[in-house]
Order: C-alpha cells, then structure tokens, then sequence
C-alpha cells in the first residue's frame, strides 16, 4: 500500500464495517486491524499488517463489475489489474474465486486470463468473464500482456482495442 497508486485510490471509498462470515473466510488466521466493504460491489476487504510490518489490504476480486453505462476507461498493471472506468471508478478487475490475474513472460497462462478478463470488459464492463476459455483470448491482448511492464504501467482503452485487433508480430 503506497500513497499515488492506484490501490490506494480504491481504498478511499471503502467503508468501515462489522465483520462478517465473508470478512472472517477472508482473515484465515491473519491479525486484522479492520473491516471494509467496498460500497460499488460489496465486497469484503480487510486491512492486515504485511510481512514488512506496513499496512496490507485482502480482498477477493469481484465476480463483474458495476457498469451502470459507463465503459472501460484503462486497466492498471499494480499487483494485480485493475480498471479504471469512463465515470471515474477504480476496480479490482473481475476474475473467480481461485485466480489473481497477472501479466508478463513468464507466468503461464496469466497472460491469456488477464487478456480474457480484458477482452468481455471492453464489451461490457458489467461482465462476468469465462476465464475457463482463456485460452482463446485475442493473440494481440495475450500479447500485450505477456510484455514486461511496469508497476503501475497504465493501458488506454485505444491501446487494448489496438491490441485487441492486431494480430502479435512473432
């Protein structure tokens, strides 16, 4: 958690709570310092203390998003992706349960679940990807994401549809 990233934004509008069985499911024998819930998708977060000492978040990521007409505005590569939308929120993207999407070589089929996940949002930001067809994703949104990039490196709805339509070049 660092002052400027786009995790700490999301944390601004999360609200206090009293912790629920979703909160303690989430805990699994972590010391928890308090309960949030993100007012947009209800969904339980907690705010831990790291292996370093500092200030940690925990949370699943959201099955869809709320579109409420507003379309994907850009995706973030911090930790995980997450997506900016055309009315100014910030989400976790969306994936199940048992994945964290990721990108870079190297990762297996991380790429592709992020290129998946990428791909529906940029249809409808309100839906639920199949990450179990992640391997039919675009080649060039595999391809973008399979690049290194840097925390925090920040993808435009232009560049993704880009990429989206062209096909990789190796």
């Amino acid at each position: 958690m660092r002052t400027g990233t786009i995790s700490e934004r999301w944390t601004r509008r999360l609200a206090m709570c009293d912790p629920t069985a979703a909160h303690a499911v989430l805990a699994h024998r972590k010391k928890v310092e308090a309960f949030f819930i993100d007012p947009l998708t209800d969904m339980p977060v907690l705010r831990t203390t790291g292996d370093n000492g500092e200030p940690a978040w925990r949370f699943y990521a959201p099955l869809s998003l709320p579109a409420d007409g507003a379309e994907l505005a850009s995706i973030v590569l911090h930790h995980t992706v997450w997506v900016t939308t055309s009315d100014g929120h910030v989400h976790p993207a969306p994936c199940t349960p048992a994945e964290h999407l990721w990108w870079g070589d190297g990762y297996g089929d991380r790429p592709s679940e992020a290129a998946t996940v990428i791909n529906a949002l940029l249809d409808d930001l309100g839906a639920t990807p199949d990450l179990r067809r992640h391997r039919e994703a675009p080649k060039g949104l595999t391809a973008l994401l399979n690049e290194e990039h840097r925390h925090g490196a920040e993808l435009t709805r232009a560049a993704l549809l880009h990429a989206r339509m062209t096909p990789p070049t190796r």
